[in-house]
């Protein structure tokens, strides 16, 4: 059973989530701040958290960053009534995976969790340019003129492109 650390200092909304989470199938460890969720994680690290930005004894992001280093697979989505595009930058440069503001509903909650649980592409960069580009490059039937327009580049810039190319798998 996927584990989910929620960190809220509402207690009445802590409580709903909790009982959203496990109508949905998930276990749920309900912790009022950073101090308890620093302790929770100590015993079994979890494998999704939801975390408030805002806390009574401290900063959502600190808990994000927390549960980088104690659980680096913990997959973190930050909860906010006061998101900013500020905010949500830190809060995904610390770790998180997404960033949700305040009101969601159920449903909202329970597929941003499983949204988080779906693994990152295994490619590189480089090898989802490659891809991209061989991919636009067949779709005009190896024209690399037409390609280049295509893609924004000038043509000399694709061929460059084209010879520097990973190798695909």
């Amino acid at each position: 059973m996927t584990t989910v650390l929620v960190v809220e200092d509402d207690a009445g909304y802590r409580d709903v989530l909790g009982r959203t989470l496990r109508a949905a199938g998930f276990r749920a460890l309900l912790v009022s701040g950073l101090t308890e969720a620093a302790g929770a994680t100590v015993a079994q690290p979890p494998d999704l958290a939801l975390v408030d930005l805002r806390l009574q004894d401290g900063d959502g992001v600190l808990v994000v960053r927390m549960l980088a280093d104690r659980a680096p697979a913990c997959r973190v989505v930050m909860l906010s009534g006061q998101g900013t595009i500020e905010s949500a930058v830190d809060a995904m440069r610390a770790g998180a995976v997404d960033f949700r503001t305040k009101p969601l509903s159920r449903d909202e909650i329970v597929a941003a969790l499983r949204d988080a649980l779906v693994p990152l592409p295994s490619e590189s960069l480089e090898q989802m340019e490659r891809s991209y580009i061989l991919g636009i490059l067949h779709a005009c039937g190896g024209n690399i003129s037409e390609a280049a327009r295509r893609l924004g580049l000038h043509r000399r810039t694709l061929q460059r492109k084209l010879q520097k190319l990973p190798p695909g798998r």
